[in-house]
């Protein structure tokens, strides 16, 4: 089947589209992918109580991850590849295969907005613990590490 890449105009189309249509069009960054939705019965009322606590604890988790990002990012005072932390989140959305950092702070995040990725990760090579989703299609046995090898002769 043939792969078919949308022109710059249409791959940056993303929102509602006419001023009387219920259409919208969503760009997928991470895979390029052009979504069309179409809501056929809005919501008009105003934000219950439940809406507004959870919109309310939405932009607290928010909060917390986007500080994390900004003290932990590749930056001068960081380094060309971010803290250890920061290098130890990429790992584990590599290995997990999400789509961004952001992704796998939340997963981490306390209740407090607090960030504690785990020393060793399942899905990583000489990881320990149990596993808690993705990667490695449910099986919960850490992956082996390479220095384990009993068949290779000793140098």
């Amino acid at each position: 089947m043939a792969k078919i890449t949308p022109i710059d105009v249409i791959k940056g189309i993303t929102g509602k589209y006419g001023s009387g249509s219920n259409d919208y069009f969503a760009t997928n960054k991470s895979s390029n992918k052009i979504h069309l939705a179409k809501m056929t019965n809005p919501y008009k009322g105003p934000a219950s109580e439940k809406q507004l606590a959870q919109q309310s604890k939405f932009a607290k988790k928010q909060a917390a991850v986007s500080a994390w990002l900004n003290a932990n990012k590749p930056s001068e005072k960081n380094g060309a590849k971010g803290t250890d932390a920061y290098q130890l989140a990429m790992k584990i959305k590599k290995s997990m295969h999400f789509s961004c950092i952001s992704q796998v702070i939340y997963k981490h995040l306390d209740e407090d907005g607090k960030v504690e990725l785990p020393a060793a990760h399942p899905d990583l090579p000489g990881g320990e613990g149990e596993q808690t989703g993705g990667g490695n299609g449910g099986n919960t046995n850490p992956t082996p590490s390479p220095s384990t090898g009993g068949d290779k002769p000793e140098l």
